[in-house]
């Protein structure tokens, strides 16, 4: 039954609304919508950072330290590694009392539009790879990081629908909505100005852009 409803979750087209402005802070702005048969908001958050895209990409890459910087994120591992695209990702994050913490098990993929250099790592949730564990409710997403250059700026885009499962009070689910985006953004934006993602290796599938 909860594999039937994950399925439903991710795959059944849902009615979308417009989108609110609800923070814009820091050269950070954070965005809402309400999604049919969805109790939290859908967000998508948005900064421009001063770095470039093989900087990001590197971040984004290095799953272990999401916990340095992903808002709440108490673990993170590639627990199978399919090809330098594709892999699947274990994630626990914390969560305020009286609320049990959350994991999640994502699917992501790395493409890159070869006329603009955007890359997209589209993420979704999957049930097998990692059991559940005791004293962890699993819960699912679907989204999507976009890294768009733009001069010598990349434009950061980070979209999520979340379906957290159990039982959230309203109050908490309406606050986490806009927090993770932004308090995850502002800590990428301090991030990619680490000598470790800056001096790394180039992604094997990235293309860089052509300086002009």
């Amino acid at each position: 039954m909860k594999q039937l409803y994950l399925i439903v979750f991710l795959l059944i087209p849902m009615q979308l609304f417009s989108w609110d402005l609800e923070k814009e802070k820091n050269g950070i702005t954070v965005h809402t919508r309400e999604v049919e048969g969805s109790e939290l908001k859908e967000f998508r958050g948005k900064v421009k950072l001063k770095a470039d895209l093989n900087t990001v990409v590197s971040l984004i890459e290095d799953n272990p330290n999401y916990v340095t910087w992903f808002k709440d994120c108490k673990y993170a591992e590639a627990v199978k590694v399919l090809n330098t695209r594709e892999k699947y990702i274990y994630i626990q994050n914390g969560a305020p009392w009286p609320v049990n913490d959350r994991d999640f098990v994502v699917h992501t993929v790395f493409s890159q539009d070869k006329n603009t250099g955007a890359v997209t790592y589209s993420i979704r949730s999957i049930d097998s790879i990692v059991a559940e564990k005791k004293g962890l409710v699993r819960g699912t997403l679907k989204g999507f990081w976009r890294l768009v250059p733009v001069g010598d700026e990349i434009e950061v885009t980070y979209q999520i629908l979340s379906n957290p499962g159990g039982s959230i009070p309203s109050s908490i689910a309406n606050f986490v909505v806009v927090d993770i985006p932004y308090e995850t953004l502002k800590k990428m934006k301090e991030k990619v100005t680490e000598s470790k993602y800056i001096n790394s290796p180039k992604h094997p599938d990235l293309v860089l852009p052509v300086s002009k």
